[in-house]
């Protein structure tokens, strides 16, 4: 059976490089700044940081006990992992852009898991504005995967929808 142009060949991969990618640019940092340090990375627009995140988006279980936190996250990551995988399947095989977006979003979770069960905490590593600056949070290319995971799946949705009320229309 050809894999080439089918969903299967957009998400796992999709995955396994969101994962990798965050993974890398974490232990870079790690082994270049000393916790709570920021470098440019791109003069005062991007740079490098080494900041443990203990909270979750919004700061959800930012005060919990460590142990608690680590129940709170493993819970949020199989229940969100079980949803990813049951749209997945729901898929067409040739749904790329879809299964894309779910793959990111599954390396995003994925690598926010192994840093809770690695160092306790999630890890953010890039800095948007000058290294001075605390205006914007920190992130991590986990974050980003997961953010872009979701833009795909809702331009997907978008983009489906118009094409169905456009068939709808009346010819002129």
């Amino acid at each position: 059976m050809a894999v080439l142009g089918t969903k299967r060949a957009a998400f796992l991969p999709m995955a396994l490089i969101a994962l990798a990618v965050d993974q890398l640019g974490k232990l870079h940092t790690a082994t270049a700044l000393d916790p709570g340090d920021r470098a440019p990375l791109l003069g005062d627009l991007l740079g490098w940081t080494n900041v443990p995140a203990m909270g979750g988006a919004f700061g959800i279980f930012r005060d919990w006990l460590p142990g608690a936190q680590l129940i709170g996250f493993s819970a949020l990551a199989l229940a969100a992992t079980a949803m990813i995988v049951v749209f997945y399947r729901g898929l067409a095989p040739g749904e790329q852009g879809s299964a894309a977006g779910l793959g990111a979003m599954l390396g995003g979770i994925a690598s926010h898991t192994l840093d809770r069960l690695r160092y306790g905490s999630g890890v953010d590593f890039l800095h948007l504005g000058p290294p001075t600056s605390n205006v914007l949070p920190d992130f991590s290319l986990a974050d980003v995967a997961i953010v872009l995971g979701v833009a795909t799946l809702i331009i997907e949705l978008l983009a489906a929808e118009f094409t169905a009320r456009a068939a709808e229309r009346p010819r002129r």
